[in-house]
């Protein structure tokens, strides 16, 4: 049987899984990333999982190769990463060649989130489907691009950075700016300093405001909490009708700890999408992903047998 290693590389933890065709991690292990200790060290750490996963392959198996999914812009075919916006430090990095010299495998790198969206179309909620869109909603907004079969990279591998899209031209304010955690958050906050009757207070503080405050209170009848999570709601709505409009996916599959900890905000956005999408876009499911936190190294598995396939 062959096998491919999964690597998702995390700003908080770094992880390692040893994945058989079929889907299933067969041996996993994680360490903290430690960003503080700089590219050398997260490097170091790569490579020394990678070579304690592989030490797992079972006898007589194959090792195909080592699928690697980064948190920022890169270049999937030349491997080379432009920056990552939480790990400071590499900036510029020929990080494939890198980690092939250190370990002697075969190594392809994607950006995480296209990971996830290949992870989910070849093990989770889009098998089958030659058209999908995957969207993470947590401190940012990522997604991935499935187009008649394959990953959506344009130009330097760079297609598909669907949370930068611009939601309000007048302010410049991007689907991130306006439905990820960080600006959930900041709407909470100006908003509770002109409601001081609001449950939100007894909760927590207009500086330390976040979304499951915010959802507590919401289930709990306050009228601004419920007003908020409305706002929320039809924020990612409003991304995802655009996403159908850009690519007409067959089906649209949400990650990320914003909407798997408050599923009613796909319900609002359900809504939006009826109201504001074209008619022939209606129809077309949203659902949540079924890889839960398997996504990360399933979808550097699944990315680096895609890739290959590419070549």
């Amino acid at each position: 049987m062959q096998y491919t290693i999964g690597v998702d590389l995390g700003g908080t933890n770094l992880r390692a899984g040893l994945v058989d065709p079929h889907g299933t991690i067969v041996y996993d292990t994680k360490v903290d990333t430690r960003v503080e200790e700089g590219p050398q060290a997260i490097v170091g750490r790569i490579v020394t999982l990678i070579k304690q996963v592989h030490a797992q392959l079972p006898a007589g198996a194959h090792l195909d190769g080592v699928g690697i999914g980064v948190p920022g812009p890169l270049d999937p075919f030349a491997g080379f990463v432009f920056a990552m916006p939480n790990i400071p430090g590499f900036e510029n990095t020929p990080l494939r060649a890198m980690l092939k010299d250190a370990t002697g495998l075969d190594i392809e790198l994607g950006n995480d989130a296209n990971a996830a969206a290949v992870g989910e179309w070849i093990f989770g909620a889009g098998k089958g489907l030659n058209d999908l869109v995957y969207i993470t909603v947590s401190t940012g907004i990522g997604g991935g691009v499935i187009i008649g079969g394959h990953l959506l990279l344009g130009h330097r591998g760079s297609a598909g950075e669907v949370g930068h899209h611009i939601i309000d031209w007048h302010t410049r304010m991007s689907w991130e700016d306006t439905a990820a955690g960080p600006g959930f958050a900041r709407r909470a906050a100006a908003a509770m300093a002109d409601h001081p009757g609001s449950l939100l207070h007894t909760l927590t503080t207009v500086a330390d405001v976040q979304g499951h405050h915010i959802a507590t209170a919401a289930a709990r009848g306050d009228a601004l909490a419920i007003k908020l999570m409305d706002d929320e709601g039809e924020a990612i709505g409003a991304g995802l009708v655009n996403m159908l409009h850009l690519y007409s996916p067959a089906k649209i599959v949400l990650g990320g700890g914003v909407v798997i900890n408050n599923p009613q905000l796909v319900n609002r956005a359900r809504t939006v999408i009826a109201e504001r999408a074209l008619a022939v876009y209606r129809d077309v499911p949203v659902v949540m992903t079924e890889l839960g936190d398997r996504i990360g190294l399933l979808g550097a598995a699944a990315l680096y047998d895609h890739m290959r396939g590419r070549r």
